[in-house]
């Protein structure tokens, strides 16, 4: 495969409905929807990761990917059990020649980090859209201190930042 990916992490409707809803989850579906609505427009393939559980907020209906971010038919879906999506997926082979792999979605803290710190060890030229993943509140931080701090550790380790604006200037 060549050209570019942009991997949409756990974008599940768990994540933004009922008692487990993410603060801030809206903005977070209006930036993915920006670097999706980027990346289709630049022709790059769009892979949607989903956490699969048997019991929690991403089970049942909260397994969907949020309506919001309107998936394409098209588009791959890897399930997933593990916060690193590469480990025992069917991710690897889509990445194959990829001159990019872009890393929106949630939980910064989590699936995002695990990913991307993975991808960038195996060699992917991955790249981190800072303002488009995002957390829940932990350890006494709030999310956004948390999101900030997953950053730093990334680009620590190597792994490239962007943000919306410098991705999509329009």
């Amino acid at each position: 495969m060549s050209g570019e990916v942009l991997l949409v992490v756990d974008t599940q409707r768990g994540a933004f409905e009922g008692e487990w809803a993410m603060p801030q989850g809206d903005a977070l579906v209006t930036a993915c929807q920006r670097a999706i609505a980027w990346a289709r427009g630049q022709g790059n393939r769009i892979v949607w990761v989903q956490h699969h559980e048997v019991d929690g907020p991403m089970s049942g209906a909260g397994f969907e990917i949020d309506p919001r971010l309107a998936p394409r038919p098209d588009e791959p879906r890897i399930l997933k059990t593990e916060p690193n999506a590469l480990s025992n997926t069917a991710l690897a082979p889509l990445l194959q020649g990829a001159a990019r792999v872009w890393v929106v979605g949630l939980q910064s803290d989590c699936c995002v980090q695990a990913t991307a710190l993975a991808a960038h060890q195996a060699g992917w030229p991955v790249t981190v859209v800072a303002d488009a993943h995002h957390t829940w509140p932990n350890a006494g931080r709030s999310a956004e201190a948390v999101r900030d701090a997953v950053n730093a550790d990334l680009a620590a380790a190597g792994v490239p930042l962007t943000t919306l604006a410098e991705l999509d200037p329009a």
